[in-house]
Formats: structure tokens, sequence, C-alpha cells
């Protein structure tokens, strides 16, 4: 409803001119009467943040996946995998991408058992080595080149085909999913864009699971860099990442970019710092929790 605010003027006067001046005079008046009471510090989101310290104030926080803190409430922030099936983190050099990486494959770790939980990692620079290590018994993969992605998507394509319902599934099964057993399959993929080439990108045939990704419990976590990607949004691995309806992290970008993420468009953020949009469309700035290098 519309409505109209009173100034806060006590003077009489009315010229838009003094009005800053009459708006301090009211301040100063106030602070007397009240024996200098003012009111607190509006919190604001804090530039670093790390992650240890932040789930050592949540208490442990085991509702999943802690990925940092959100402005709002300044309170942790959880990706909720079986809401947002598959997450894309876009954002320029140094913005935080890797790091974002790090601390959701850790807290991967934390929150799931190796029953749970096996992540494939394609890591083109190596940036995330070490970070879940295979006696983990977590590491499905550690994939670093081109051929190695090639090696081993027969692999998990057959084990993720496996997991489609047969023709004899019952509607229970298919409500509870229950017709197969075993842990959610994360790949984790870190600087998409060293990946494409003449050679063609080797991840297309991922492209096949996507539409099943809830019924075989398949998730994609991509991150690239976001100069380039409104035109790259186009390419069949990305284009049908959004079309299952992933979640979407946009760190600091360009924002001449002509990006445009639900109605969200790149700015120039501090490390680590980014929006963060659901499939729904719904938007919150967070800062992500640091966590060191393995």
């Amino acid at each position: 409803m519309h409505m109209v605010i009173a100034l806060p003027r006590l003077d009489g006067d009315d010229p838009d001119s003094s009005l800053s001046e009459a708006t301090a005079k009211v301040g100063e008046r106030l602070r007397r009467r009240h024996d200098g009471w003012a009111a607190p510090p509006i919190p604001v989101l804090p530039a670093h943040v790390d992650l240890e310290r932040v789930l050592e104030q949540a208490g442990g926080f085991d509702t999943g996946p802690v990925v940092g803190v959100e402005e709002t409430e300044l309170e942790p922030l959880t990706i909720d995998f079986t809401q947002q099936l598959h997450l894309l983190i876009l954002g320029d050099g140094e913005c935080g991408k890797t790091a974002t990486l790090r601390a959701l494959c850790g807290e991967l770790r934390r929150t799931m058992t190796p029953a749970q939980c096996q992540l494939f990692i394609v890591d083109p620079r190596r940036s995330l080595l070490g970070v879940v290590e295979a006696q983990s018994g977590r590491l499905g993969g550690y994939l670093a080149s081109v051929d190695a992605i090639a090696e081993a998507m027969p692999r998990l394509l057959e084990l993720l085909r496996r997991r489609l319902p047969p023709s004899d599934v019952t509607s229970n099964q298919l409500r509870n999913r229950s017709w197969w057993r075993g842990p959610e399959i994360y790949v984790v993929i870190d600087d998409y864009d060293f990946l494409g080439g003449a050679g063609g990108n080797p991840l297309t045939p991922l492209l096949e699971m996507l539409p099943y990704s809830r019924d075989v419990g398949f998730h994609l976590v991509v991150a690239r860099r976001a100069s380039g990607a409104a035109r790259a949004m186009f390419e069949p691995v990305l284009a049908g990442l959004r079309d299952a309806g992933c979640a979407t992290l946009l760190m600091s970008g360009s924002p001449e970019e002509g990006l445009t993420v639900g109605m969200v468009r790149p700015s120039l953020l501090p490390p680590g710092r980014g929006v963060l949009v659901t499939r729904r469309g719904d938007s919150q700035t967070i800062q992500v929790g640091w966590t060191p290098t393995p």
C-alpha cells in the first residue's frame, strides 16, 4: 500500500537544503535525552571467514555440507543436494571458485560416509589434489587429463545406467528410490573451460544421465570462469546442466559480460563472495568459508 513517511524534523522549517543539518540536530537531541543510547551497528558479511570457525560456532551443523555464511542472518549456509541436484560456479580468476570446491569436497567427506558418497574429481590444473584421499573410501576417481576422463567415462556411465529403473519397478519403489542401493555420485569439475577443444568435450557422455539425476543419485558440480560464460552456456553440457535445474553460485565477474543468472548479473566482488541463485530463482549473497590447501 502507498504511504507517506514523515520527515524527522523538529525545527519547523521546510527547505530541503537544510534537511541534513536538521536531521543531525534531531539525532543529537535524542542522544542527550536518552543518555547517549544509539542503535546497535548493523552486522555485515565479513570479507573472510574460516569454514572451521563457522562449523565451531554452529556446533557441527550436521544437516548438510556447509559452504560458508549467508548475508541475511549471518548464519551457516548449506547446499541441500536433495533439492539442488547440481551446482554451477561461475567467476573470474582469483575469485574463489577452487576454494569453494575444496570446501564442498571437504564437507561431503565430513557429513557422508563412503557408503553414502563417492566423488569423481576432474581437475586439469591439479588444484584439488589431496582434497579427498584415496584411503578415505570416498574417492571414485581423480581425473587430471582428457585421457583419464575418457577412460573413466564408460565405467561411470555403466554404474549409473545400472541404477535406471527396470520395467518391473513398483510405484512405491519409484517414490522411495529403493530399487537400487549405493552411494550418491558427485562429479566435481574444476576449470571446466580447460576441457573443450578440437577433440571435443570428454564429459559429453554425461548428458545421457542428466535427465535421470534424481533417480540414479547423480550430482554434477562444475566451476568455470565467468568470462565468456554467456556464450558457453549454449555448450551442450552446460546447457543440459541448466535445463536439469542446477543452482548457480555467481562470483566476481565483469558486469559487461552479458551473463544473467535468474535476475542476477555479474559484479566485481571480493574473493570468496558470491550470489547463490537456486533453481527457483531465489538468490542470496554468501561468503564462502576458507579451507587451507592440503
